[in-house]
């Protein structure tokens, strides 16, 4: 593990990592089944298939057997979350307060959720002001664990990869991290599994959000 670290510009997953926003994924991916007349899923199974962005979700929220309807699927589950997000989504202790704590270096949220639906989750939860730029996908950029969105983001906002920290709850948070050359921060309370995370070799283990600002030097 590293100690202190002086950045200019932190970047944030944002499920998992900001907030949890598990139960409005899990009823967005249920209403989706219900209307096909698919198996829904339990929220433990649900939080298992987050990661890579809401086409993956939905591959495997439906299944192997099911593939053909993706596409459809994939519309009901856009559908649904674009009018309810936020609804049941809930910031992590000591988000908010943290944010502001660390308001003096650049923030930035990176997430694999599309562009829109990341804005208009942050915007919910109002904390979308405390970022100087807020990314998701569907930009043309590849999505975590590449680092070309990371790597994008830091030069828009004119702070060297190496000057910069990635903080997240996946291992592709933590791989983007290393590959654009940022410190990484892996928070072990979100959907990414402890064993993983820590194999990973980050350099901070969060257990709580509220833990961030003692990693950086003043």
């Amino acid at each position: 593990m590293t100690s202190k670290i002086a950045v200019d510009l932190i970047v944030f997953d944002l499920d998992g990592t900001l907030a949890d926003t598990l139960p409005d994924l899990t009823a967005a991916a249920n209403f989706a089944c219900r209307r096909l007349g698919l198996p829904e899923h339990s929220p433990e199974a649900v939080r298992g298939m987050i990661g890579g962005g809401e086409r993956k979700l939905i591959e495997r929220t439906v299944g192997p057997a099911h593939q053909d309807r993706v596409e459809e699927c994939l519309q009901l589950y856009l559908d649904h979350y674009t009018r309810h997000n936020g609804e049941l989504t809930r910031l992590y202790p000591g988000v908010a307060e943290t944010l502001a704590l660390v308001s003096g270096k650049k923030l930035a949220a990176l997430s694999n959720k599309l562009q829109r639906l990341t804005q208009q989750t942050l915007e919910a939860m109002d904390i979308a002001r405390f970022f100087a730029a807020i990314r998701g996908g569907g930009t043309g950029l590849p999505l975590k664990p590449e680092p070309d969105a990371l790597l994008s983001l830091a030069a828009d906002l004119g702070v060297g990869p190496s000057r910069s920290l990635m903080v997240g709850d996946k291992i592709a948070d933590i791989r983007a991290g290393q590959e654009a050359g940022a410190f990484t921060a892996a928070v072990t309370y979100g959907y990414g599994d402890l064993d993983a995370l820590t194999a990973a070799s980050p350099n901070f283990l969060l257990g709580q959000f509220s833990q961030l600002p003692g990693i950086l030097a003043a």
